[in-house]
């Protein structure tokens, strides 16, 4: 999956609440900077202490819970998030007065179900999302989530609703006033993949410089996104003939995934196949087959991935 989703969503639900109380405003902002910068372990320590709280308004429980929905997704738990994601729904939705925050939990759902393969529930849950976010008139948020539309359409080889969807997200990511350089790099490394769909390797390779670009003004290498950025610059470089740049570069993205979401993460997993590609196309043959192998054997036997395929939310579909 092309994406940079989960983590662009996640990075409004702080800016956008009307909080009531001021420790409980510092307490999200940590967990919005723990979720930034990827200290999963952290997070969810966190996320349950201030669970704990009996003062904790519903809305900020909500909010709470999506961000442990994130931390589990992230961490290769599809059972925990989609449980999480639930009840931060059920809580929001029984509260009825903070459509952005639901829209927000429904957007970060349909990331977990564009992994585990379930596109059309995915499309569905993020269209509801961004009707909710055109309620509020948020240009940001509605960016994020055609750009998210447009990747999906492009992992699905669908030229003409790629190129609409990303259509859509800039022309919103234009009037937005809060596009942050996070939300910009992914919006470039849509555009890049697009461009790949197209055949156009080298335009590609220097949207996904791009994106690296603005998602290093904030992060440094050690974060999965970085790894998988470089792993989406090897796939162009490798449509563009270009393996020796192909191979170092994927090789770099394999390494810094390895250290960040470790080797049985979905994410790494994915990522051994792109190298696996990478190997065969440079004449590794037996190396690809048993990477290719690995791989897959990995993703096929997932116990939280299958039981969570087999999951749909009803609040998320109504």
């Amino acid at each position: 999956m092309r994406r940079m989703l989960s983590c662009v969503l996640l990075g409004f639900m702080t800016s956008a609440l009307p909080l009531s109380a001021q420790d409980q405003t510092a307490a999200l902002i940590s967990l919005s900077d723990l979720s930034r910068r990827n200290q999963l372990p952290q997070l969810i320590r966190s996320a349950n202490t201030l669970l704990a709280d009996a003062n904790l308004t519903p809305a900020n429980q909500g909010i709470v819970l999506t961000y442990l929905g994130h931390a589990y997704q992230e961490s290769g738990d599809f059972t925990r998030a989609t449980s999480y994601y639930e009840k931060a729904l059920a809580l929001l939705d029984r509260d009825g007065q903070h459509p952005t925050e639901y829209a927000t939990t429904l957007g970060a759902l349909a990331t977990l179900y564009a992994e585990l393969g379930q596109t059309d529930t995915a499309k569905h849950v993020l269209l509801r999302s961004v009707r909710l976010f055109e309620k509020d008139g948020d240009h940001a948020q509605i960016a994020m989530v055609w750009n998210d539309l447009a990747t999906m359409a492009a992992d699905a080889h669908s030229r003409r609703e790629a190129h609409k969807c990303i259509a859509r997200s800039l022309a919103e990511s234009q009037i937005a006033i809060n596009i942050t350089p996070d939300e910009t790099a992914a919006l470039t490394a849509t555009e890049a993949s697009i461009a790949e769909l197209d055949g156009d390797p080298h335009t590609a390779i220097s949207k996904y410089q791009h994106s690296l670009a603005l998602w290093k003004q904030s992060h440094e290498d050690q974060h999965p996104q970085t790894g998988w950025l470089y792993i989406l610059l090897g796939g162009a470089y490798l449509q563009a003939g270009d393996l020796p740049d192909a191979r170092a570069t994927t090789s770099r993205g394999l390494s810094l995934l390895e250290a960040t979401s470790g080797r049985q993460s979905p994410r790494f997993f994915a990522a051994e196949l792109a190298y696996s590609k990478v190997l065969e196309a440079s004449g590794a043959h037996d190396e690809a087959l048993k990477l290719r192998a690995d791989a897959q054997a990995g993703l096929h036997t997932d116990p939280s991935r299958q039981q969570a395929q087999g999951e749909i939310s009803v609040s998320a579909l109504r």
